[in-house]
């Protein structure tokens, strides 16, 4: 099984990424800990909150839930 998220890049287009973590290895509360928080400041000057993960940065994640190992989501429309 596995946690499942959606995390959109930071730029343009906003591109999104599925990333999964396994559950034998993290519970949900430590794949969330996986998406580091960091602030920084958009070309004019607004500032905001995004996220790392593996040298990635994303304007935000969601967790979508957890699933079988061969049952998993391919597109947005799987879900």
């Amino acid at each position: 099984m596995r946690h499942l998220f959606r995390a959109t890049r930071i730029g343009f287009p906003r591109a999104q990424d599925g990333i999964w973590f396994d559950i034998a290895e993290y519970t949900l509360k430590e794949a969330i800990a996986q998406f580091k928080p960091y602030k920084a400041t958009t070309k004019k000057g607004f500032p905001y909150t995004g996220y790392e993960y593996d040298g990635v940065k994303y304007h935000d994640f969601k967790y979508l839930g957890e699933f079988e190992d061969d049952n998993m989501p391919l597109s947005n429309d799987d879900l």
